[in-house]
């Protein structure tokens, strides 16, 4: 508005007084108010010179922040997915009343409406979209989208092939109609080259979305081939579709990853992320579908061979408006060689999908075996002979495999062999020596030596010089166990040998008796009585030693003088 900006230079250069006249002027020519001509002035620049009011921005109504954003929550949370807001100011006004968050009479439905209108609380900006980005790939081949979508208007009818549905009669009041063709549904599947937008397109008969429908309709797309008129093919660095089961099914991903093609995550509810597969799924709807009530197909070979004739002409006859050319021209300009990923063959591919990835134990040698190939695995953090690996096939790689480690994936290439069939890293005997990185089961064991031996071992050492005292000592930490019946003695009828007790168990008793038992004490009984004393020879040298007299052995005439 020229005028708009011509006014605010005019009220700013305006004297006293002079600011009236040329409000009138702009009163005369626009019929708005004086307050009206001040706020636009104000959007162009125009400062007045008054003080910021202190209470600015405050309500008469006194509606505190909290009050307001109840009622907006109220509305928001009514939104359905696609209708958006149905919660009426004033239902929400009538439940934060009740609530006691606004006083009855506190504010009316008008003004309340009113404030989450200037706040961007009310209904038009709860509705309003997210802001989003535009996305940009780098070139052909670099982001393919793809989309499914039941096309309800058509369906096979026995012998006389597919026909449209009268919307009259299969719409969601009648499900019994629905029913009837809900076995042999037509499937439409998209996929668009996100650089150029070149669409691909197959129609499928089936009951819904399914892993061997995506399978091959993925194939088919990458494959290329299906027209002389469409060059279409190889397969992409990544690929953007919905998370639905059939997509996410495990043989689907599978053969995309060890295809390398990249599914980044993608927010739920979000259908512009696939916005390019979305459009051209309205193109077919709108450019190829509505010529069929004028031409049913019979067949659903019909009906491919149709959609793949449109899809040729209209790849390369039709200007995108983004780069502003055929949409065949700009894959064609754009593509290069190493952006021509082919796709592998058909016994390849169903290996691919198919099979799990292969379970392997890592040998002695850090090496595995895969499809009569030896690939060496040390490279690999945290490895060592005995772990367990997932192997699985890398057709752009090939005869490099995937190894999957603790959910990293590495790229290993086979060693190879030489004569005598040796691997290409064996040492030469007599020649080399070549050692395995130390895995870290053995830098464990290191640490224990040096811990429990210190830098040298000796022959005959002790683990922790022998500070760790065990044996000996261990019944001390149990109670003792009195016998709760008193036994019978035995009569025998020959003499009693006499009772012998360990010679452990006689330094138990020296402790018990107060003696000090040294290492010198403890070798010189050893010497005397070997593994075990006699109980009353084990009395007397208890008895000697304690009182500090000679307790070593008397001879036998000695001991029956005694007795």
């Amino acid at each position: 508005m020229d005028w708009a900006r011509e006014m605010a230079d005019r009220l700013a250069s305006a004297k006293n007084g002079e600011k009236a006249v040329v409000l009138a002027t702009y009163q005369h020519l626009t019929g708005k108010s004086v307050s009206t001509l001040y706020r636009i002035a104000a959007k162009y620049g125009l400062e007045t010179g008054r003080k910021r009011r202190v209470d600015k921005g405050s309500l008469k109504c006194g509606l505190s922040d909290e009050a307001l954003h109840h009622v907006s929550a109220q509305i928001q949370l009514s939104a359905r997915e696609v209708k958006g807001v149905i919660r009426p100011v004033s239902v929400a006004l009538r439940s934060a009343i009740k609530a006691g968050v606004i006083a009855q009479g506190q504010v009316s439905e008008a003004r309340l409406q009113a404030i989450l209108r200037e706040r961007d609380m009310g209904r038009a900006a709860l509705n309003a979209p997210d802001p989003s980005i535009r996305m940009a790939s780098l070139h052909p081949n670099h982001v393919h989208i793809f989309d499914a979508s039941i096309c309800i208007q058509y369906y096979l009818k026995g012998e006389k092939g597919l026909r449209i549905m009268d919307e009259r009669d299969y719409r969601e009041k009648k499900p019994a109609n629905i029913a009837k063709v809900a076995k042999e549904r037509l499937l439409r599947m998209i996929l668009t080259d996100h650089f150029s937008h070149l669409i691909f397109l197959k129609y499928y008969l089936v009951a819904g979305e399914n892993q061997e429908t995506t399978f091959d309709f993925l194939c088919s797309a990458w494959q290329g081939g299906g027209h002389e008129k469409l060059p279409f093919r190889g397969v992409p660095l990544y690929l953007l579709m919905d998370a639905g089961s059939a997509n996410v099914a495990k043989p689907i991903m599978n053969l995309l990853r060890r295809l390398e093609v990249e599914t980044p995550a993608n927010m739920p509810h979000n259908p512009k992320r696939q916005g390019s597969a979305e459009c051209a799924q309205n193109i077919v709807e709108t450019q190829f579908e509505s010529g069929l009530r004028f031409e049913p197909a019979t067949s659903l070979d019909q009906i491919n061979a149709w959609a793949m004739d449109w899809t040729a002409w209209w790849n390369a006859s039709r200007i995108h408006r983004r780069h502003g050319q055929t949409r065949t021209a700009c894959w064609l300009q754009h593509i290069r060689q190493e952006h021509l990923r082919d796709l592998p063959p058909a016994e390849i591919l169903q290996a691919l999908y198919a099979a799990p990835p292969q379970s392997r134990i890592v040998r002695q040698d850090n090496t595995i075996s895969f499809n009569s190939r030896i690939y060496k695995v040390k490279c690999i953090e945290g490895i060592r002979p005995g772990k367990e690996v997932l192997v699985e096939r890398r057709p752009y790689h090939d005869p490099a495999v995937a190894v999957l480690y603790n959910d990293e994936t590495y790229l290993i290439q086979p060693i190879g062999t030489m004569a005598g069939g040796f691997a290409a890293d064996a040492a030469i005997i007599g020649q080399e020596y070549k050692a395995q990185p130390e895995t870290t089961v053995q830098q464990v064991r290191k640490i224990n030596e040096q811990l429990a031996f210190g830098d040298e071992r000796g022959k005959d050492a002790v683990p922790f010089g022998g500070e760790i005292k065990m044996m000996g000592r261990q019944a001390d930490e149990i109670a003792a166990i009195p016998m709760p019946r008193r036994g019978t003695p035995i009569e025998l009828a020959r003499p009693v040998e006499p009772v012998q007790i360990p010679i452990m168990e006689l330094l138990k008793r020296l402790r018990d008796a107060g003696v000090a038992i040294a290492p010198d004490l403890n070798r010189e009984l050893r010497a005397e009585y070997g593994a075990s004393i006699e109980v009353r020879q084990a009395d007397e040298v208890i008895r000697a030693i304690a009182a500090g007299e000679e307790w070593r052995r008397r001879s036998s005439d000695a001991l029956l003088a005694e007795g």
